[in-house]
């Protein structure tokens, strides 16, 4: 009997520990809503009796007016305003000017001039020499001078003969005097110096003869000289002579050579020369 009373007991104060607890649960809430509200819209809370609460909302003392004193009123003084001041001075008439323009000057009129007359002239009774026409001095033409000279052309070959070729001199090489007819001569480089021997050889021919002789096989003529014998006496005949490498190939042109039947001139001497 004892056990069910304490346990009566015991569930009266649960409940009431549960109420309570709600209680200060829903005034918790409450208390978050207002502070966010607060917090969020603050226009809103001073249309409510809580906001006086509100920190830094102190209402001014309300002054009674009654309480007040009230000042007697001051006189005012009237400020003298501007009067206007009346214009003496009357408009006055301007007369327009009465000046005429100046009168303009006839200009100078000319005069009449004075014509004069044509005075004849009468021929004078003394005749006039007439003058006689003089001689003049016609040019003459002059006639033209000598054709210019042309310049030598270039040979297409690197010899040709010397100025002086060909020309002739009595047999002084060898010992047969009148009894022998020849042509001889040298070979010169650009520097007209004698060729090397045998590197160049001359062919003769013609009436007969048909050789080719080196360079340098006739020293008594020159380092680089060169001899053929033609006839055992001296007569008029007609040879042509060329220069040609030792190979055989020309290096110069064929000219056309003619003895002499003269024991005097019984030598025909040629040179060749480099050209380039």
């Amino acid at each position: 009997m004892a056990r069910k009373r304490t346990n009566q007991s015991s569930g009266c104060l649960g409940r009431f520990l549960n109420v309570l607890t709600a209680m200060f649960f829903t005034l918790a809430l409450l208390a978050v809503v207002v502070i966010v509200i607060v917090a969020l819209v603050p226009d809103l809370l001073q249309a409510t009796p809580l906001a006086s609460l509100l920190p830094g909302n102190d209402q001014e003392p309300v002054v009674d007016d009654a309480a007040i004193p009230t000042l007697a009123p001051v006189a005012a003084i009237p400020t003298p305003l501007p009067t206007a001041t009346p214009n003496l001075l009357q408009p006055t008439w301007t007369p327009l000017s009465t000046s005429l323009p100046p009168t303009v000057a006839p200009l100078n009129t000319l005069g009449p001039t004075l014509t004069p007359s044509v005075t004849p002239i009468f021929p004078s009774k003394t005749p006039t020499r007439t003058p006689t026409a003089t001689a003049t001095n016609t040019p003459t033409e002059t006639p033209p001078g000598p054709p210019p000279t042309p310049s030598p052309t270039r040979s297409e070959f690197i010899f040709t003969k010397s100025a002086t070729s060909p020309f002739y001199l009595q047999n002084f090489a060898n010992n047969a005097g009148c009894a022998w007819m020849g042509i001889a001569g040298e070979v010169l480089d650009l520097s007209r110096n004698p060729v090397a021997s045998g590197s160049y050889r001359v062919h003769v021919w013609g009436s007969g003869i048909d050789q080719r002789v080196t360079t340098g096989s006739a020293p008594d003529y020159s380092p680089s000289g060169w001899e053929q014998f033609l006839f055992n006496s001296p007569v008029v005949r007609d040879y042509n002579v060329q220069l040609e490498t030792s190979s055989g190939t020309a290096v110069s042109q064929v000219y056309s050579v003619q003895t002499r039947a003269s024991c005097n001139e019984n030598l025909l001497r040629f040179d060749f020369v480099q050209n380039h």
